[in-house]
């Protein structure tokens, strides 16, 4: 395959360059390479890494809820949105052993998957022995595990003594411990709080989960890094004050890393008091523009160092006629979309670089899990994982063309800048022109390197 004519981005350079693909690798990158069975003409086109999504949960099963998203339907989402590898988490039930955690998950999807994918545990309890199954766990390739801080009573829930013990092993073994950031008893305490006062309509749910949850659960993930000198990584931040807690310590050579996603960039806190409110139910909530904006300020900074979809594809059918924030399982779709809400509302609208925009969906998220060069580049030796973007459409978003079966988007209406036109996955075609044209199965696990503190961004 050779792609030809179109401006080659990467997180270190933009030229124009043609790429030559062999056998699923990129075999060279430069102006006038001759050759290549298949031609494919990219003039007036960015050719970008493909999209490396950290954080997905194409098939979230709560035990009281399922999201209509599967791995098929997931991932075709995915290439169809310029991704062609994605992180999603397995859960370890209670009982359960890491690896019969991860065995579990990896059957689920076997044959199912559009695109390349790694795994994060998710881990709840550490067992007898659970110091050799954590070796044993970044030996087959799992080297990252999330633990919540909040959702007591579920199936997610880690306790703060097995969050700090797993922290006093992780860094050793190579394994990076990300976190859900919000305290608990605050979150819980004004729940019943609004609850009592009959506050209940999907209107009071950003006001629920307020920003200090955030803040004083990062703080807490800070110190105990510091403590045991095992690096950190905290999803889906919403408050910039967290992003600047992160910042400070890393100052002070505290290894921590931040994530954030689309929603808390191009959505803010008023959308709660709509009719339509059950579209932006997500965890953290959504805040208010000025938060929004300083959001903004870190990430063109690079004090945030990856953007996740978080994508969890729940229906609006399951959410309709309740109108009870404590009763709806949060999460939206947006696997799909993150390319083009980052390049209309990041590179458009204010300027950030197209490298920055590689950096923060590609090339961050790939060296931060293990990954890179494989992954998250465009050199001699990598897969040959490609997007091909066209910068000039202008249209309003519409939920009908995209491929989660949610059947919605909560950026609905906005009017963004570009489109994905083709991506490639190992140097095969997995979407072209609106269709996915790749097979489910033709996605392959990944086994993650441990993680390496040189990594992390700087």
């Amino acid at each position: 395959m050779l792609i030809r004519g179109g401006t080659v981005v990467t997180a270190e350079s933009e030229r124009k360059a043609d790429v030559l693909v062999r056998a699923g690798k990129v075999a060279e990158v430069r102006e006038g390479i001759e050759g290549g069975a298949d031609i494919i003409d990219a003039t007036g086109m960015l050719v970008l890494p493909g999209i490396v999504d950290p954080h997905t949960h194409l098939l979230l099963d709560t035990g009281t809820a399922r999201t209509a998203d599967d791995f098929e339907s997931g991932s075709a989402s995915a290439a169809a949105g310029g991704v062609t590898t994605y992180l999603d988490f397995a859960p370890q039930l209670r009982g359960q052993k890491f690896d019969q955690a991860l065995r579990t998950r990896l059957d689920l999807i076997d044959g199912r998957s559009h695109v390349d994918y790694g795994i994060h545990l998710n881990i709840t309890n550490l067992g007898d022995g659970w110091e050799r199954e954590l070796e044993a766990l970044v030996e087959a390739g799992v080297t990252s595990a999330k633990v919540y801080t909040t959702y007591r009573d579920t199936i997610f829930y880690a306790d703060d003594w097995t969050w700090y013990r797993l922290m006093e092993r992780s860094g050793e073994a190579g394994l990076l411990v990300q976190v859900h950031a919000e305290n608990d008893a605050i979150v819980v305490g004004t729940t019943q709080e609004l609850l009592r006062q009959g506050k209940s309509g999907l209107a009071y749910h950003g006001a629920a989960r307020p920003a200090v949850a955030e803040v004083e659960a990062v703080s807490r993930g800070l110190v105990f890094s510091e403590q045991t000198r095992s690096p950190i990584y905290f999803v889906h931040l919403s408050s910039p004050r967290s992003v600047d807690l992160i910042a400070a310590a890393r100052d002070q050579g505290v290894q921590a890393i931040a994530e954030t996603c689309p929603h808390y960039l191009v959505l803010d806190d008023s959308v709660y008091a709509r009719p339509d409110a059950a579209r932006y139910v997500m965890t953290p909530p959504l805040r208010n523009r000025a938060s929004q904006s300083q959001l903004w300020t870190r990430l063109t900074q690079q004090l945030i160092h990856s953007v996740g979809s978080d994508h969890c594809g729940f229906s609006l059918a399951q959410r309709e006629g309740i109108d009870d924030f404590s009763r709806v399982s949060p999460g939206i779709p947006g696997v799909e979309t993150s390319l083009l809400l980052l390049y209309t509302f990041g590179v458009v609208e204010r300027h950030m670089t197209l490298r920055q925009l590689v950096q923060l969906l590609s090339t961050n998220p790939a060296k931060i899990f293990g990954l890179w060069p494989r992954k998250g580049d465009i050199r001699p030796g990598s897969d040959a994982d490609i997007v091909l973007f066209d910068p000039l459409p202008r249209r309003t978003l519409a939920a009908s063309e995209l491929h989660s079966r949610a059947g919605f988007s909560p950026y609905e209406g906005l009017k963004v800048a570009g489109r994905v036109h083709t991506t490639i996955c190992r140097g095969q075609v997995v979407y072209r022109d609106g269709a996915v044209v790749g097979d489910p199965g033709f996605g392959h696990f990944l086994k993650c390197a441990p993680f390496d503190p040189e990594a992390v961004p700087l």
